[in-house]
Parts: C-alpha cells; sequence; structure tokens
C-alpha cells in the first residue's frame, strides 16, 4: 500500500511542476525540483545544470500574456528505486501559441524523471 502512495505522490508532483509552467507560477514550478536538479530538453541542444537555471529559462521564454502553454502528461510509469529515489516516464503533449507570431506549436516528447525525497517532499531531481 503505500508503494501505491508513493507513486501517487509522484504523480501529483508531475502535475504541479505542469501546472506551475503552464499558470506561470514560478514559485510552484521551482518547489517541485531539487536545487541541484538538471534537465535537458529538446534532446539534449538545451541543457541545463540547477533548478534556478531551468526556472530562468522558462520564465523568460514562456510568461506573459503573450505565450500560452498547455502541457499534459500521460502514461504515467514510476519505478520505486529505494526509500528515497525513484524514476519515472511519461508521454508529453503540448501546445505552445505565441499570440504576437500568431503561431501555434504541437509537440510531444517523452519525459525521462529522476525524482527524490527530501525532507519528506518528493522532488524532480
Amino acid at each position: 500500500m503505500n508503494e501505491l502512495i508513493t507513486i501517487e505522490r509522484i504523480k501529483q508532483l508531475k502535475a504541479r511542476y505542469l501546472r506551475g509552467l503552464d499558470t506561470n507560477d514560478w514559485t510552484v514550478f521551482a518547489s517541485t525540483m531539487t536545487e541541484d536538479c538538471t534537465a535537458q530538453y529538446n534532446g539534449g541542444k538545451l541543457s541545463f545544470s540547477t533548478r534556478d537555471e531551468i526556472v530562468g529559462f522558462m520564465r523568460e521564454n514562456l510568461s506573459g500574456d503573450k505565450v500560452l502553454t498547455l502541457h499534459q502528461g500521460h502514461q504515467p510509469e514510476i519505478e520505486l528505486i529505494d526509500d528515497v529515489n525513484a524514476r519515472g516516464s511519461w508521454y508529453l503533449q503540448d501546445l505552445v501559441i505565441h499570440l504576437e507570431a500568431a503561431v501555434r506549436i504541437y509537440g510531444s516528447a517523452i519525459y525521462e524523471d529522476n525524482y527524490r525525497l527530501e525532507d519528506g517532499e518528493w522532488k524532480i531531481s
């Protein structure tokens, strides 16, 4: 039963991450990640080595009233490695609308996440 509760907590974590991103709530978005979180997007063309770098990039490129985003995570596969580490994959569908340029971009990808339990909270690492 505890494993199912942990998996559900990780699913809710990913939901907060996506909601924080799409609502431009950078405090919520940042709270979903460890400080030493790393990220690679677009096949590694975009690479970040800290939470602050990730949040800064997203804030700079996806904020404001000129860009609307919708990110959806589907089909989670969560594997608990030990009591404080897990990994997961998610199918991503996203929509980015750049109002000023009148451009609509549809995308998809597979998120490959690592998670770590810090101070009783699961975080993306």
